[in-house]
């Protein structure tokens, strides 16, 4: 996976640069990247489309994703 474009190198919030981000395999295969602000704390998952960018996913679909499937 590769790293977040310029989109994604501020805080969409405040405008700072100063963000964590964590990029990740869910359960399901699927790549994301996890980005946190350390300056308003604004937090969000996005995941990379067909066409190369990147869209927030909400968190409820990060945890469907994550969640193990009965057996």
């Amino acid at each position: 996976m590769t790293a977040p474009d310029d989109a994604l190198q501020a805080c969409s919030s405040c405008g700072s640069t100063v963000l964590t981000r964590l990029p990740l395999v869910l359960t399901d295969g699927t790549d994301v990247t996890f980005i946190s602000c350390h300056v308003c704390e604004v937090r969000a998952w996005f995941s990379q489309d067909e066409a190369g960018g990147w869209t927030s996913i909400p968190i409820a679909s990060v945890l469907e994703r994550s969640a193990r499937k009965p057996r």
